[in-house]
């Protein structure tokens, strides 16, 4: 079965640390404080930042970096809000649940629920259902393709659907290579 720390490990590579709202709003390892005011985070964020007063972003970070509460909270969130809701601890393939949990994470227009059902019908028509809902008939579906031939469609789905957010949103266009790069190909003898 997958490891959730697996997942999350490659997706904070892209999804980096601190932003204290230049951009966008204030983040930390992609938690934006606008849509997750009550994450438990925050109040570390907080108190780190009251007690250095006029430190630079590089400094913050550091220190948020250092703090094991913190980083706990950060994986407990990801875990929780990510992970656990397309149940990936019951996908056979690592990079499977790898492409579904950094999906779940930097959505496409479209769920990354929906895209793996749509992923699965690619491979094997008729293999699923499509509502967006992941249960175990979806999980089922998932685990009977071939995995590189799943992550193949799922990542085509999210390419598609990201060249459409930039389409619809001109301004997004920044952010075009960070999420086509997120779309890892299969790679044959890896976990």
């Amino acid at each position: 079965m997958a490891a959730f720390i697996t997942a999350f490990n490659i997706t904070m590579q892209t999804e980096g640390g601190y932003n204290p709202g230049q951009g966008e709003a204030e983040t930390y390892m992609g938690v934006d404080r606008s849509q997750n005011p009550n994450w438990s985070g925050w109040v570390i964020i907080t108190a780190i930042k009251a007690a250095n007063p006029g430190s630079s972003v590089n400094t913050l970070d550091s220190l948020f970096e250092k703090n094991a509460d913190l980083q706990t909270d950060v994986q407990s969130f990801y875990k929780t809000n990510y992970w656990d809701t397309l149940q990936l601890d019951t996908v056979n393939d690592q990079q499977v649940a790898n492409a579904l949990f950094d999906c779940s994470v930097n959505p496409c227009i479209i769920s990354a629920s929906k895209a793996a059902q749509i992923a699965c019908n690619t491979v094997t028509p008729g293999a699923v259902g499509v509502d967006g809902q992941v249960g175990s008939l979806t999980i089922a579906g998932i685990n009977k393709q071939t995995p590189s031939l799943f992550v193949t469609a799922f990542n085509g789905i999210r390419v598609a659907n990201y060249y459409q957010r930039v389409s619809l949103t001109p301004a997004d266009k920044q952010w075009l290579s960070s999420w086509l790069g997120r779309c890892k190909p299969y790679a044959q003898g890896n976990a």
